[in-house]
This record gives C-alpha cells, sequence and structure tokens, in this order.
C-alpha cells in the first residue's frame, strides 16, 4: 500500500498577518477617504498632508502590527485557552485605543482580534464567552474607528 501525502498550499486568511495588513488598508482607505472627499471635521488639517506626517502614521500602523502580528502568532501556537485570551487582550486593547482613532491601531488590533477569534471557533467548533465578547470588541473598534477616520 502507498500514501502520498501532499502539502497543502491554500491561503491562510486567518493568519494575523494578513489581519493585521487588512485592518491597516482598512486605515489607509479610511484617511485617505476623509481627506479626499473633503469629509474630515477636523479644520486645521486640509488635504496637503506632508510627506512626514504621512511616514509618522505609517510608522504608528506598523508598530502597532508588530505587536499584533507577534502576539497573534504567538497565541495560534498554543492551545485554544491561549487563543482566546489574546483575542479578548486584543479586543480590549482595539476598544481602549479607539480614543487615539488616528493612530490606526484600533483597526489593527480590532482585524487582528477578528482572525483571532474565528481561528478559535476554527479549532473548538464553537465561539466561547470569552471569543464573543472578544470578537464583539474588535468588530466594534474596527468599525467605528474606521467610520471616524473617514469623518474626522
Amino acid at each position: 500500500m502507498t500514501t502520498t501525502t501532499s502539502a497543502s498550499h491554500r491561503l491562510d486568511v486567518l493568519n494575523p498577518l494578513w489581519a493585521a495588513l487588512t485592518g491597516a488598508a482598512i486605515y489607509g482607505l479610511a484617511m485617505t477617504a476623509g481627506e479626499v472627499f473633503n469629509l474630515n471635521a477636523d479644520p486645521d488639517n486640509g488635504p496637503q498632508t506632508s510627506m512626514a506626517e504621512i511616514a509618522l502614521y505609517v510608522g504608528i500602523v506598523v508598530a502597532a502590527g508588530v505587536i499584533a502580528v507577534w502576539l497573534g502568532l504567538r497565541a495560534r501556537a498554543g492551545s485554544p485557552g491561549r487563543l482566546a485570551g489574546t483575542a479578548l487582550g486584543l479586543g480590549i486593547a482595539a476598544a481602549a485605543t479607539y480614543a487615539v482613532f488616528w493612530s490606526g491601531w484600533p483597526l489593527v488590533f480590532g482585524a487582528v482580534t477578528v482572525a483571532l477569534a474565528v481561528e478559535h471557533r476554527r479549532r473548538v467548533g464553537s465561539f466561547g464567552p470569552v471569543t464573543v465578547i472578544a470578537l464583539i470588541l474588535g468588530a466594534a473598534a474596527l468599525v467605528a474607528a474606521a467610520i471616524t477616520c473617514v469623518l474626522g
């Protein structure tokens, strides 16, 4: 009897790296939309954003991405309990950083929270109470921060 094993070449969309990149992309699109369509309520900052300011925003979002991906990858390597706990921690961080929505942190943390909660469901078979709370916090912070980035 012969057994053939092949590697799976599927794209793992629940990877924290993809989630963080998605959160960063949503942040970039929301901030750009607010500037381009002049929806930003900040009267001091018109459509002319300097390159130094853009570089600062990119650096801040990259820092959030590095933290979220590092935590997310460590959680995925562990037990479902660690996965749920990390999702909850990132969900709380996403909600807490909503106060500084312009940093992009709530969007990146929120996107990684959602990915970790869904990965927990994939592994265990259902959402637990901790992952439901994490999912609600992360998704709410993600959506609220995106809307606030557009409207300023």
